[in-house]
């Protein structure tokens, strides 16, 4: 089967091809915009011969060895898999390819999970309840229930058991520089540095992008006195526990610490969130929706950006007041939350916090908790 090896040679050749010709690596692309470019297109043209003619020599060798029947049987599934993923025309779905150093891989994700979810709703019976503080946008639960395909019997908000009013304030500061606007990372961090060193850390600054959360820890560290801790530079829970430990720190994180992070008490006061969590406009899973969005004659940004980001910010927040106890102050450094109109979308939707644009305020807050501390240790004194 000398033929064989020479046509998965020339198979694994073509593979590595198309592998170099789709670039960097751990990159994330569109596999739409992708095969239209002329030279991807032909790349994979000669892998598809290629897997094609390795296809014909294994039909030659049938019968001959479980294992060559096996890999015909794999050659032929890998090759109804290219057809697919290759024919972007059908709608719903999410065409992307990511890069190892030494592989690709193209996927296609479904755009909703309405369905197939549906069927097995009305398969189990029973009554299903889904519950959490981040489902609605401005009181409406249609975002959640169409990604579900869900057609509720009841849906309602109860009240927060949380004084909003009294344990916490919200700050949108005033004189803040446009989001994405060159030396934002500067500005942020002369305006609120101070804010944060009164506070004696015991802050969140909750980042939309890696880039932006290690520019900030870069500039914090060498501007504050105070611990200043970096998601990434350990684990995740090792990162948390050091922040309770030290009880005066910085965290500046990203992605995974906007949700599921539980700190009680005096730990945690201030929570800072550098702009409105809108997704990175070349995310191939928003690009789809975006465009599926638009081929059935509704408007992308309000029916897909405006509430994703909306609970991606409720879910930021959240991490404020966790406790009936908890006191603390929200600031969020994004102009667009007081000067656009859907920032008021944004703000039906958040709890009944009262707001400020004034800093000094928010010192002022916070400087509240901490009197009662420096008394006592002075009693003790």
């Amino acid at each position: 089967m000398r033929q064989l090896q020479k046509a998965g040679e020339r198979l694994s050749q073509a593979a590595m091809e198309m592998r170099i010709i789709l670039g960097d690596t751990g990159f994330r692309g569109n596999w739409r915009d992708a095969i239209a470019s002329p030279n991807i297109k032909r790349e994979m043209e000669r892998l598809t011969d290629a897997l094609e003619f390795v296809i014909e020599v294994l039909k030659l060798a049938l019968g001959r060895s479980q294992l060559l029947d096996t890999a015909f049987e794999r050659a032929n599934l890998v090759k109804g898999r290219l057809e697919r993923v290759c024919d972007v025309t059908i709608t719903g779905y999410s065409y992307w390819y990511d890069t190892s150093p030494r592989h690709f891989s193209l996927h296609i994700t479904p755009l909703t999970v309405a369905d197939k979810f549906h069927e097995q709703v009305e398969m189990k019976g029973g009554a299903w309840i889904f519950t959490s503080a981040t489902l609605a946008v401005s009181d409406d639960f249609g975002h959640f229930t169409s990604r579900l395909g869900l057609v509720p019997k009841q849906q309602f908000s109860l009240p927060s058991p949380f004084d909003y009013p009294d344990q916490a304030r919200l700050c949108v500061p005033r004189y803040l520089p446009e989001p994405n606007s060159p030396g934002l990372a500067n500005k942020l961090v002369s305006m609120l540095a101070p804010v944060i060193e009164q506070n004696q850390g015991r802050c969140f600054f909750l980042c939309t992008s890696h880039s932006m959360m290690r520019e900030l820890g870069e500039r914090f560290r060498e501007t504050l006195s105070l611990p200043v801790l970096l998601q990434g530079e350990t684990s995740k829970q090792k990162t948390l526990a050091e922040f309770m430990e030290l009880g005066n720190a910085l965290l500046v994180a990203t992605g995974a610490f906007w949700e599921g992070i539980d700190v009680r008490g005096d730990t945690l006061s201030c929570v800072i969130i550098d702009k409105l969590p809108f997704t990175a406009p070349d995310d191939p899973l928003l690009k789809a929706r975006i465009e599926d969005c638009k081929l059935q004659g509704g408007d992308p940004f309000q029916q897909v950006q405006i509430p994703d980001a909306v609970i991606t910010l409720k879910q930021g927040v959240g991490r404020l007041i966790r406790d009936q106890k908890d006191r603390g102050a929200l600031i969020i450094c994004d102009n667009r939350l007081v000067t656009r109109e859907y920032g008021a979308t944004f703000l039906s939707s958040l709890p009944p916090i009262p707001r400020t644009r004034d800093l000094g305020v928010i010192k002022q807050f916070l400087a509240q908790d901490m009197v009662p501390e420096a008394t006592e240790e002075q009693i003790e004194k």
